[in-house]
Formats: C-alpha cells, sequence, structure tokens
C-alpha cells in the first residue's frame, strides 16, 4: 500500500464523559488543514482512563493498533504522549510497533510543553517513565479523593454544601434489595441471575454492579488504610454485613471477573458480514459461560459465530496456505523488488561518479587559482565519500543477491518459519495473510494476502461441518 493510500489518523481521548476534547480538535486543526480529507481518520476515545483500561479494554486502541500492523496508517497524530497511553510498557510497545511499520508519531501540542516525537528509545523510553509516573499520581490523588468525596455515587444525592451523602429516594430500595440479595445467593449461575435483574434495573455493567458489592463506601467507611468512619456518608449495609459479604461471597465475584476477562480475551479477530459487509459485534453470554460474533442488521437474518470456530477455522485455512504457497513465486516477487531497489541505488552511484568528475574537471581546468590540492577540496570531497558509500551498498548487494539465488534451503526455511508461527502465534500469522474474514449464514469466506503465490489450493475447504470457500 503506498502512501497516498494509507490514513492520517488523529488520535484524541479524554478520562471521563465530563471532558471534552475541543483542546486536542484546536491543536490537530492545523495538521488536518493540510491533508486531504479522504486519508484523515478520526479517532476519539471518550472517557477511557489509560491509567484503567488495558489495551484489550480499549477498542478503538486495538483497531488503530490492528491497522498499523496492516500498513494502513502513515502518520499517527497526538495532542501528547500521555493521550496514546500512561502505561510505560504499553507505551514502549506501541513505539515500537510504530517504529517497525515505519508510522510516524506526531504529537500536537508540541510548542506548548510536549516534546516531538523521537526515534531515539532511550529518549522516548525516559519521557514515557514520566507519562506514567505522572499517570499513576494522578491516579493515586484522584483514587484518595475518590473513595470519600466522590464526584457521584449511585443511590446517593450529594450536598454540595454539606459534602454529605444521603439515600436516593428514587434508587435507595433498588440498592436495599441489591444488596440483600448479594448476601443470599450461593451460585454462580444465581449470582449470573442477580447482575441479568440489577443490570437492567440499575442501567449497569456487570464490573460496575461487582464495584458496588466491592465498595466499602455504602458501609459507610473507607477501608483502604484502616478503618476510617465516613461520618458524612448514610450507610445501606453495616461494617461487619459488608465483611461477611467480602469473605463468603468473593469466591463467586472473583470467578465472575475472571469468567468474563477470558471471554473478552477471545476477541482477537475482525470478521465481517457476508452479507451486509459491516464488521460484527463481540457479544459475551455470562451464564453459558461463551462468546460470539454477530451481526443483527434488520436488512438480513441474524447470522453469528464463535471465536473458536473462527480459530479453528483460521488455523486450518493458514496450514492450507502455507502447504500450497508457492515460495519461489514469493521470492521471485521479493527478488524483483530488491532489484529494482539495487538499480535505483546504481543510478544514483552513477550520478555520484558524474558529479564527481565534473567537480574534479571544474578544479582542475576551470579554476583559474588552480592547486594541486584539489582533492582535499570540501566539493570534491565530499561526493567521493559519497561515491564510496553507493560503491559499498551496490557491492553488498550484489553479494547478498548471490547468496539470495544460491542458497536452496532458504524456501524450506521459509516455510518452517511460517508454520512455527501459527504454532506460537497464529493471530499474529492470521494478520499477515488474512485479508478479511467474511461470515455468511452456513459458511465461513477468506480474502487470502499473496493469492498469486498460491498454487494447488482447493477452493472450498470443509472443516468439521464448516465451510470456507
Amino acid at each position: 500500500m503506498n502512501n497516498s493510500q494509507k490514513k492520517h489518523v488523529f488520535f484524541r481521548r479524554v478520562s471521563t464523559a465530563g471532558q471534552d476534547i475541543i483542546t486536542q480538535e484546536a491543536a490537530d486543526l492545523p495538521y488536518r488543514e493540510k491533508i486531504d480529507q479522504n486519508q484523515i481518520l478520526l479517532i476519539n476515545e471518550i472517557a477511557i482512563s489509560a491509567n484503567k483500561k488495558s489495551i484489550q479494554e480499549r477498542p478503538d486502541m486495538k483497531k488503530l493498533m490492528s491497522m498499523v500492523k496492516e500498513n494502513k496508517i502513515q502518520t499517527i497524530y497526538a495532542f501528547d504522549r500521555s493521550r496514546l497511553f500512561r502505561d510505560f510498557y504499553d507505551s514502549m510497545q506501541f513505539f515500537d510497533l510504530c517504529k517497525k511499520h515505519n508510522v510516524q508519531i506526531i504529537y500536537t501540542s508540541t510548542g506548548n510543553g510536549s516534546l516531538p516525537a523521537t526515534d531515539d528509545v532511550f529518549l522516548e523510553g525516559f519521557l514515557y517513565i514520566f507519562s506514567d509516573l505522572e499517570g499513576k499520581n494522578i491516579a493515586r490523588r484522584s483514587k484518595e479523593a475518590r473513595l470519600r468525596y466522590p464526584a457521584r455515587k449511585f443511590g446517593y444525592t450529594k450536598d454540595k454544601e454539606t459534602k454529605s451523602f444521603r439515600f436516593d429516594s428514587a434508587k435507595s430500595e433498588s440498592v436495599k434489595g441489591f444488596f440483600q440479595e448479594l448476601s443470599s445467593f450461593d451460585s454462580l449461575e444465581e449470582l449470573y441471575t442477580l447482575t441479568q435483574k440489577y443490570r437492567k434495573q440499575f442501567n449497569k455493567k456487570d464490573e460496575d454492579l461487582i464495584s458496588i458489592a466491592f465498595d466499602p463506601f455504602y458501609a459507610g467507611y473507607d477501608l483502604s488504610k484502616g478503618e476510617n468512619k465516613l461520618q458524612h456518608v448514610q450507610p445501606y449495609i453495616s461494617l461487619d454485613e459488608f465483611k461477611l459479604l467480602q469473605t463468603s461471597k468473593a469466591p463467586y465475584f472473583k470467578t465472575f471477573v475472571e469468567r468474563k476477562l477470558q471471554l473478552r480475551q477471545l476477541d482477537i479477530y475482525s470478521p465481517k458480514c457476508g452479507i451486509c459487509e459491516k464488521e460484527m459485534a463481540f457479544r459475551i453470554n455470562e451464564v453459558s459461560n461463551s462468546a460470539c460474533y454477530i451481526c443483527s442488521n434488520r436488512v438480513h437474518s441474524r447470522i453469528s459465530v464463535s471465536p473458536c470456530h473462527l480459530k479453528s477455522f483460521t488455523e486450518f485455512v493458514l496450514k492450507n496456505v502455507i502447504s500450497n504457497l508457492n515460495s519461489e513465486k514469493l521470492l521471485a516477487q521479493s527478488l524483483k523488488s530488491y532489484r529494482s531497489f539495487k538499480a535505483e541505488l546504481t543510478q544514483r552511484l552513477k550520478d555520484a561518479e558524474s558529479k564527481m568528475n565534473k567537480i574534479m574537471e571544474a578544479l582542475i581546468l576551470e579554476d583559474v587559482t588552480y592547486s594541486a590540492n584539489w582533492k582535499h577540496h570540501p566539493d570534491y570531497v565530499q561526493n567521493l565519500k559519497l561515491k564510496n558509500e553507493y560503491d559499498l551498498y551496490v557491492q553488498k548487494l550484489n553479494e547478498n543477491e548471490l547468496a539470495f539465488l544460491t542458497n536452496k534451503e532458504l524456501i524450506k526455511t521459509i516455510q518452517e518459519s511460517l508454520l512455527d508461527s501459527l504454532e506460537r502465534n497464529p493471530e499474529m500469522l492470521s494478520g499477515m495473510l488474512i485479508e478479511n474474514l467474511w461470515v455468511y449464514e452456513e459458511k465461513l469466506d477468506v480474502d487470502i494476502f499473496f493469492i498469486e503465490c498460491l498454487e494447488g489450493m482447493d477452493q472450498e475447504l470443509i472443516l468439521e461441518g464448516i465451510e470456507a470457500v
């Protein structure tokens, strides 16, 4: 994909829904005005905390990284480093990924206190450490304040003058019922039923409901550093009841959260509906401990497929691709590009030699102040250095080309390497070889990169009742 087809991504992020992105939009406006609108992609992460959320919990960031891996991005614009990541290790992983795929990063707040992006791994790592520390300090101070005086708390109304929290009359009975039922369930299935009930009643996600169950604020206490009674909070349950809830029901809560996390980690594909061509949504069913990709577009009947089926299918397809990959054709394509690059470099060598000869002639024949030291003239020295560099590169290219052509084990090594990648990291290999994954009611369809390098591979493959064309 050439640069004219690649996207310029403007990435903005705010940690809470109450914040706005006006400042970030204003900072990247001068850059957007210089780019064709068809090449611009805007990604706004709203109410996403880089301190609290992992990459797996940031769908927009996952999309961005996936596009980088697919070489679909030319430049990423962000206000500063902290808008992309707060975590040091996530930051360095992203930096390495962008560097590997030649993606430029531009910070739009440069000149207002933010240092521009560099290619220096050490310097970027140093700056990411500061971003990490700043994020952790912000998180720590914010957490301490929120524990005692949150901006809002479900089930409570807050008096701004006295900063006291009293029962919300519209929700208090439901919250009391919630804690009462939490103390009486005895199985994971009953917990699923309970969360399903209050998820609709409270309009909350399951994670939010579990957080309420673990929150000592509802007992009128801050337990982060000892037992500190919050005199300004009207408690829904006593401290003893809260402690009993944690000791008796914590294993269920833990399993509930772990199961959901494991199910979310199955979301590693980006299948598209074969009928409406829209990307399918990932859905989790906690009760059955399962997940699926689904398209509920009203223009056609409901289509779904499980991640396990996609995994089996893609691995099956990839094995067939590898076994039918004509490595000689693949190498021939690479060799063609290799020789094209060598031709360009050879031409540069010729141009440098011609320019150097002209400089030499001018210094010897045309300069009235002829000097026997003409070889030390800055122009001649500079071009001689350039010519020698090109000469060395062409020499190395010739040596590598010979090794390229005479290494009969190379084809076998390529296939062995691909099979090893399939075993260790099928998701990565899938991104390399599979362009699109289409899902229909009764079959799966796949678009393969390097299709011209495949020979003898059947168009229709059957796997455990799943058809893939």
